[in-house]
C-alpha cells in the first residue's frame, strides 16, 4: 500500500493553515477581550490548534511508518499492521473532534460574554 504523496502534502498544508488561522483567531479574541474586560477565553482556539498539530504528527507517522509496511507485509503481519493503522486513525479523529470542540467553546464563550 502506498500513500498518495501529493494528497498527503495537501492535507498537511491544509492542517497547518488551519493551525495558523486558529492561532490568529485566538489572538484576535484576546485583543477583543480587553475591550469587555474579560480574560482567558482566547486560550480555547489555541488549544484547538495544538490538537491539530498533534493530529498532523500522528498522520505523518502513520503515513511514513504503517503505509510502507502494509505494502510489503506478509499474511501473518497484515492484521496487526491494519489494527495499528486504524488505531492511529482513531486517535487522529479524536484529535480533530477535540480541536473543533475547543474552537467552538471559545467562540460560544466569547459570544456569551460579549453579548451581556
Amino acid at each position: 500500500m502506498r500513500a498518495d504523496i501529493p494528497a498527503e502534502f495537501l492535507f498537511i498544508v491544509a492542517i497547518l493553515l488551519t493551525v495558523v488561522s486558529l492561532i490568529m483567531y485566538g489572538l484576535i479574541i484576546k485583543k477583543l477581550l480587553v475591550l469587555i474586560k474579560s480574560k482567558g477565553i482566547w486560550i480555547f482556539p489555541v488549544i484547538g490548534s495544538i490538537f491539530l498539530i498533534a493530529l498532523a504528527v500522528f498522520h505523518i507517522y502513520r503515513m511514513l511508518f504503517y503505509f510502507p509496511l502494509l505494502g510489503t507485509a506478509g499474511p501473518s503481519d497484515l492484521f496487526d499492521l491494519i489494527i495499528g493503522s486504524l488505531s492511529l486513525s482513531r486517535i487522529e479523529s479524536c484529535l480533530l473532534l477535540g480541536s473543533g470542540i475547543f474552537s467552538l467553546i471559545g467562540g460560544v464563550l466569547y459570544y456569551s460574554v460579549s453579548s451581556k
